[in-house]
């Protein structure tokens, strides 16, 4: 005889059909071809610069959600019960193929970095190539085992029971507890290392002592927009009563895509606030070009709107973040946002005049979304059978 979580499991696989599967295989296939073909005609510089920035992109949002999920535990949050555990991991798996595409950037090593072509003799023990793959493949490949170390005992059978009773105060698992702060130092440490070696050292002259805070608190933001959008998706296709439906939920997740977009932009107008007033030229060189002159200005000011302003603006009130609708839309904007702002972030600095984006740059996103998709099946699986087991833990959670 089933039991109810069996059945769960079984409805839950349903969430995400053949259809659904096939086309995101169809995208990703797209976007090899995409690669494959940039790569022989020519224009591999843009190919390259195309993985790099989805490959920021994608890969912060699925290790920022386990971020997500280590902090919801240090906060002891259970206002969706299991749910929102599985939420925030749901993208996780996305992460040992983040790891492997990160060793793809060395045989576009030239055509991404400048100092490969052209040493800076000042720099040179920083910037070259054996140490930069060394270091960031040693800090990625730790973050992928200590994620995947943390992911098994959050979906062990003690944590699950233990966020699915929010009425009691008992604190997590002692796994948990060690674990937890373990991947939230881990990914603010090595998400500022990849920030200075795959970001800032494009423009090798510039520094920004606050750019690898900035940075993670952007992915950071990414998965809660994800979350949100997901939640938003999820709620249609899963069982009448599932968690999602609750408007206590759609209210919490709200308030995180508020509050963090806050959280960004203070991060950085403090940033930019010190290089304004300081007027150093090795500093400004890199905010000017992409704030004050065409045609990275519009871009720039795009991504500050759909990342900041329209979450802001559209979010203040509690009756918006409660509405499915609105939540969802402000999500997908700011989930474009970070993609345009990731783009500006890398592209300028490797062509200054141009915006170079036409249909192989986005075949190649399309292919990281592809995979990006298809490697978050399983999570939304789990995540659909803790949406629906979850509804009495939520009532209770609205209760108190």
């Amino acid at each position: 005889m089933s039991t109810s979580a069996e059945i769960d499991r079984r409805d839950a696989r349903r969430v995400v059909g053949w259809p659904l599967t096939i086309l995101m295989v169809l995208l990703a296939a797209a976007g090899v071809i995409a690669f494959a073909f940039a790569l022989a005609s020519g224009v591999a510089d843009r190919a390259w610069q195309a993985y790099l920035v989805n490959l920021l992109v994608f890969l912060g949002i699925a290790q920022a959600g386990v971020a997500a999920s280590a902090a919801f535990y240090l906060t002891q949050a259970r206002w969706a019960g299991a749910a929102q555990y599985r939420l925030a991991e749901a993208f996780s798996a996305f992460i040992v193929v983040g790891f492997v595409l990160f060793w793809g950037l060395y045989f576009g090593r030239a055509l991404i970095f400048p100092w490969v072509l052209h040493p800076i003799a000042q720099k040179a023990a920083w910037l070259n190539t054996p140490f930069l793959f060394a270091r960031d493949g040693a800090a990625l490949g730790l973050m992928t085992i200590l994620s995947f170390v943390f992911l098994r005992v959050s979906r062990g059978a003690e944590a699950r029971a233990w966020a699915a009773n929010p009425e009691n105060i008992t604190l997590p698992p002692p796994a948990i507890r060690r674990l937890a702060p373990a991947v939230a130092i881990a990914y603010a440490v090595v998400y500022s290392l990849v920030a200075f070696d795959l970001v800032m050292s494009l423009a090798p002259r510039w520094h920004s002592t606050l750019f690898g805070w900035w940075f993670f608190a952007g992915a950071f933001w990414s998965a809660l927009a994800a979350m949100a959008l997901t939640a938003v998706l999820m709620r249609r296709r899963l069982g009448a009563g599932n968690v999602f439906t609750r408007p206590v939920v759609m209210h919490d997740l709200g308030k995180l895509v508020f509050a963090f977009s806050v959280f960004w932009v203070y991060l950085l107008f403090a940033q930019y606030i010190v290089i304004w007033y300081g007027d150093l030229p090795v500093e400004t060189f890199f905010v000017v070009q992409r704030v004050h002159y065409m045609p990275w200005a519009a871009l720039s000011w795009t991504a500050l709107i759909l990342i900041w302003a329209l979450p802001f603006l559209v979010l203040l009130g509690v009756r918006p973040k409660k509405s499915p609708a609105i939540l969802g839309t402000i999500s997908f904007l700011g989930l474009v946002g970070i993609w345009i702002e990731r783009y500006v972030l890398v592209v300028p600095s490797l062509s200054q005049h141009v915006v170079p984006f036409g249909w192989i740059e986005l075949l190649i996103t399309l292919g990281f979304l592809g995979g990006f998709v298809l490697c978050a099946i399983p999570g939304l699986n789990r995540l659909a059978a803790a949406a629906n087991a979850g509804e009495v833990a939520g009532e209770a959670n609205e209760a108190a």
